[in-house]
């Protein structure tokens, strides 16, 4: 969703921009490692149920958090004033009127038209910025519980790791 954003904004081509794409790349590619990892060594429990891997368990909790403001971070800064100027409401569109000026303002770049662009970025805003967007911020942040713990919790296990 990030790319689609990009590519309505016209920035995509810049260097900075490519960087700053590259880095949730490696930020997705770290959580598909992870996911990997405790499934793969995930060990036998009760009943039939498997842990998974301990060590990628913990460091998934820890990373979260950080991942998800930087991520969010990242799309603010590269996708700027794409996602701020934005109609109100689709009824806009079905007003001929808005929708001319529309049109000939917020159209995307190489040829997108303004419909696709302003369906892309009010769905990267939902995502990040609207009233759901903030709350699933927050749940991120706090879904494993104190931040202070999970750190802990990966320290200890890294101590046993060691013995």
């Amino acid at each position: 969703m990030l790319k689609r954003s990009l590519e309505c904004t016209g920035t995509l081509e810049f260097r900075g921009v490519q960087a700053d794409l590259g880095e949730v790349v490696a930020w997705r590619n770290m959580f598909w490692a992870l996911s990997d990892s405790m499934c793969s060594e995930a060990t036998p429990w009760v009943n039939g149920a498997w842990l998974p891997d301990h060590a990628a368990l913990q460091t998934y909790r820890v990373m979260a958090p950080m991942a998800y403001a930087k991520i969010k971070n990242i799309i603010e800064r590269n996708v700027t004033s794409g996602l701020i100027y934005l109609p109100s409401s689709a009824r806009d569109l079905n007003n001929p009127q808005i929708d001319q000026y529309l049109a000939k303002y917020v159209r995307g770049s190489n040829g997108m038209d303004h419909v696709e662009r302003i369906k892309i970025l009010k769905l990267m805003w939902d995502a990040i910025g609207s009233e759901f967007g903030g709350r699933h911020e927050l749940y991120e942040i706090n879904y494993s519980g104190s931040q202070d713990e999970i750190r802990l919790q990966c320290l200890r296990q890294g101590a046993e790791l060691r013995q």
